[in-house]
């Protein structure tokens, strides 16, 4: 339930959910974030006069703010709200060199000799050319061949032999192809977890989310190459390591841990039996690993050394293993992951990309279960650029958890239903394979 409120009666524990004002006129780049500190209650109470809070997603839920409902507040006359469907492609362009620009000056501190291909960068603002539906054929044969390449490769190295590097090569274009004419299809192929081999799964969705999080910040498509090249051979190393380690339930020990690290090494090793590998794949093989703080591995670099491309390689890797069923930890939920990566931003990871890698996949992923305001449960089928909070969801079952006699697509931002007079908007998210749906019955069918 959502519930309009003055910024002056805001509370830590409240999860924002809109503003008076455009996203892109406040320093908060994620649409919806949860109210943790003094400096986010500052910012929002300089910015803004009046907020849209999510009670269902505050913490403690709604029993704990349900006097919040019909509290009456002494108020100032509205600021007029000026709702955006689309995001000019001006505009994308200055947020995008902005944050370029941001990552260059934070990363050479007072050395002036940054990369300066950071700070003036060529920017592509890519637009669907074909819709998901469309696409998802294609997207699915070219899921699956990426996934045949990476087992061949990773069988190839756990004998001694060097992977078809030329295979490698040729998958990676055509998932280029495929995240450029339409990001959606393949990212939602990822969610279904298609295999159940960690190994090759978290090769897979990596460079998925490498390939759609560079189209997102506007790389050409040379640039994509390296992201998902990089993607699939970020943990290529582990296939040395002893399948007893890779297979570990629970916590590492710490000698276990340290025999884990290695496989940075052993990634490197076989790289380097591979002809013409781009110096970029090098670096985010090497150091997607490092933290900001200096606390990663295997070289404890720190902000100016790690680089933009490793940087983001570590928000991507730890994303996509946080949201993998592993042996040695729990399988978090798309919104849980992201407000990790948040509760870790600017210790290990950088602020800004990781609030340009929310704003890339949206709080709710495509492909995420979700359950509606309505009751009705739903599969994330597309995002809105502009309003990731109000996507496309293809409705499955019901407010009493039936079948709809046929699955009909709801757009939460163009034509949001009504719901007892409030506008529906999305309450949870729910595990995969809840309500025995089969996400791949309503679009590989």
């Amino acid at each position: 339930m959502e519930t309009r409120l003055p910024v002056t009666a805001l509370q830590a524990g409240l999860f924002i959910s809109e503003l008076d004002r455009p996203w892109l006129d406040t320093p908060f780049l994620l649409e919806g974030f949860l109210l943790e500190t003094p400096e986010h209650l500052s910012q929002l109470q300089e910015y803004c006069k009046f907020v849209t809070v999510n009670l269902d997603r505050s913490v403690g839920g709604i029993e704990r703010w349900a006097f919040l409902i019909d509290q009456k507040f002494n108020s100032e006359p509205l600021v007029p709200y000026i709702q955006y469907q689309t995001i000019e492609i001006k505009e994308q362009i200055t947020l995008l060199k902005e944050l370029r620009q941001r990552f260059a000056l934070w990363s050479q501190g007072k050395n002036s000799k940054a990369d300066t291909a950071w700070v003036e960068p060529k920017i592509i603002i890519y637009a669907d050319s074909t819709p998901i539906k469309r696409e998802i054929p294609h997207a699915q044969a070219v899921h699956r061949l990426a996934s045949d390449v990476i087992e061949a490769a990773m069988e190839a190295i756990s004998r001694d032999l060097q992977p078809r590097v030329e295979a490698i090569n040729d998958v990676v274009s055509e998932m280029v192809d495929s995240i450029i004419r339409n990001p959606s299809a393949l990212l939602w192929l990822s969610q279904l977890k298609a295999t159940d081999n960690y190994a090759y799964g978290h090769a897979l969705d990596t460079a998925v989310y490498m390939l759609a999080f560079g189209r997102h910040l506007g790389y050409p498509q040379e640039d994509l190459h390296k992201l998902g090249f990089a993607g699939l051979m970020l943990d290529i190393g582990k296939m040395k390591l002893p399948e007893n380690l890779l297979k570990h339930s629970g916590s590492y020990s710490p000698g276990e841990f340290s025999m884990m690290k290695t496989h940075v090494w052993h990634s490197l090793d076989i790289l380097n039996q591979i002809k013409e590998v781009p110096l970029d794949v090098y670096d985010m093989v090497a150091r997607h690993h490092e933290r900001i703080d200096g606390s990663g591995y295997p070289a404890g670099l720190k902000g100016e050394s790690i680089g933009l491309f490793s940087c983001m390689a570590g928000i991507v890797d730890c994303y996509t293993a946080l949201t993998s069923d592993r042996n040695h930890a729990e399988t978090k939920n798309n919104h849980s992951a992201l407000q990790l990566l948040y509760k870790w931003s600017d210790k290990y990871f950088h602020q800004a990309l990781v609030e340009q890698f929310a704003q890339c996949i949206g709080i709710f992923p495509v492909g995420t279960l979700v359950e509606l305001s309505s009751g009705d449960i739903g599969i994330v089928a597309g995002q809105n650029r502009s309003r990731r909070l109000k996507p496309k969801v293809l409705l499955i079952l019901g407010p009493d958890k039936q079948p709809h006699a046929r699955p009909n697509l709801l757009d939460l931002m163009i034509n949001p239903a009504m719901n007892a007079g409030q506008e529906i908007c999305i309450r949870r998210e729910w595990p995969q394979g809840s309500f025995n749906i089969d996400p791949k019955e309503y679009f590989l069918g």
